[in-house]
């Protein structure tokens, strides 16, 4: 149903999550953080952007999701939708995601969004350039590096993800089921810095900047099994997962002898990940034992923006949770 339905009404095959509404909450959440400064809009941009927007188009850049289910029988993207909007704004997003990666007000500069790249900035005047080093989302280790034209004194302020700081998201909806948040590490041309977020959800550093000052922030990224709030009928007794800002899935492409959406994940069941360069133009991909009606079984969750790519078949984003561990 393209519409809205009662409170808390989620469902899973029959979701709507439509691509362009995905891309206006990325556009809309960027221009709140730049109203309001306030960190936690950019969590949800950054959120949309890597599991609501890029799952609407394939890996390959010609085939598009104009819905963007949660569980599926085996939906294939097409090179073509009768409407314009979905290809066409997916098509101009993508490059529009450098333009999210900073914010820049007098003597302040935040980093939004972690890419590897470089960044041509004026700071209070002075060009500034940042070069940025990092595989994220894939690993939560961030090198940034500053060339100025001339020193200056201004805050770095660094962007501490909800998922780093042990919620899914902002609200109630979603929570993780271990609310322990590894610690995060933060240094300064080698030196430790302080790492205490402020309350608009940034870490702040204050000094005077000179051309090859050096700052490293390194996130830690476990495995978190995600719960939806009770009132969500549709996920009681279920769970997902995540890793940093990633939603993963599990497809059939990854198993051929039983049906996903069967698949059960104990709470016990031990949960790795393991990256793959040649899966799906490379991957992080989690591993672990689901419960199966016919036995354990090996689970294979691939990032959800990821799934249709290959041959068709079920997908499901929501697992059952029985008590009991798998062997």
């Amino acid at each position: 149903d393209e519409g809205f339905g009662d409170p808390y009404r989620l469902p899973n095959e029959s979701a709507y999550c439509e691509s362009c509404a995905a891309i206006a909450h990325v556009l809309w959440q960027h221009r709140m953080n730049l109203l309001t400064g306030e960190a936690q809009h950019a969590d949800v941009m950054e959120l949309a952007l890597y599991n609501g927007v890029l799952s609407g188009i394939s890996l390959a850049g010609d085939a598009f999701f104009y819905q963007n289910p949660l569980a599926s029988n085996g939906n294939r993207r097409r090179p073509w939708i009768g409407l314009a909007c979905c290809p066409t704004n997916l098509a101009r997003i993508i490059p529009q995601v450098g333009g999210l990666v900073y914010v820049q007000e007098a003597g302040r500069l935040d980093v939004n969004l972690y890419a590897a790249g470089a960044a041509a900035l004026r700071i209070d005047g002075a060009d500034c350039r940042v070069e940025q080093e990092t595989a994220y989302p894939w690993d939560g280790r961030v090198t940034l590096r500053l060339m100025l034209e001339h020193p200056r004194e201004f805050d770095l302020c660094l962007r501490v993800p909800g998922w780093a700081r042990g919620r899914p998201a902002p609200g109630d909806l979603y929570r993780f089921a271990d609310a322990e948040v590894p610690p995060w590490a933060l240094t300064v041309n080698g030196g430790a810095a302080a790492t205490a977020v402020s309350g608009d959800g940034y870490l702040r550093v204050s000094r005077r900047w000179r051309t090859g000052d050096v700052v490293e922030l390194n996130l830690p990224m476990p495995v978190r099994r995600v719960y939806a709030h009770p009132n969500v009928e549709a996920n009681r007794g279920k769970v997902t997962l995540m890793r940093g800002p990633l939603v993963y899935c599990v497809e059939a492409a990854d198993h051929s002898e039983a049906d996903v959406r069967r698949f059960a994940l104990p709470r016990g069941s031990r949960l790795a990940h393991e990256h793959r360069d040649g899966l799906l133009g490379g991957v992080t991909v989690l591993l672990g034992r689901a419960a199966t009606a016919d036995g354990p079984a090996p689970l294979t969750a691939i990032p959800y923006f990821a799934w249709a790519n290959r041959q068709a078949g079920p997908m499901t984003v929501w697992m059952g949770e029985p008590d009991e561990p798998a062997r």
